[in-house]
């Protein structure tokens, strides 16, 4: 009986460490896509559309699915420099274990003529 308990607690936390890593993954994913979208957005000519296009390309290309549609995101283009943010939720695999939330930014020198 203590083997069967064991076992159950052992697997347990097995889908929790793959949960964890799952979640850095997207992390990692999303920074990219942000840090992308930004540099693409603040290039001459261009502005927060062309910024979003791009961040939703990566997204869709690396982090589709289920994890995907927990991002949102926006993208600011000012004077001198454009700014994109995501609202991040991504949602635990186990009941009673919250979902990951967290917010990430990006900048970038805006190009002038």
């Amino acid at each position: 009986m203590s083997f069967v308990v064991a076992a159950g607690f052992s697997m347990l936390f097995f889908v929790l460490l793959a949960n964890l890593l799952v979640v850095q993954y997207g992390r990692a994913v999303v920074r990219v896509a942000l840090d992308d979208g930004v540099r693409h957005g603040a290039g001459f000519g261009n502005d927060s559309p062309q910024c979003e296009k791009r961040i939703s390309e990566v997204l869709s290309g690396l982090l589709a699915g289920r994890m995907g549609s927990g991002v949102s995101y926006r993208c600011v283009k000012g004077a001198t420099q454009a700014r994109a943010t995501a609202d991040v939720v991504f949602s635990a695999w186990l009941p009673g274990i919250p979902d990951f939330r967290f917010q990430m930014a990006a900048t970038a020198t805006a190009e002038r003529e």
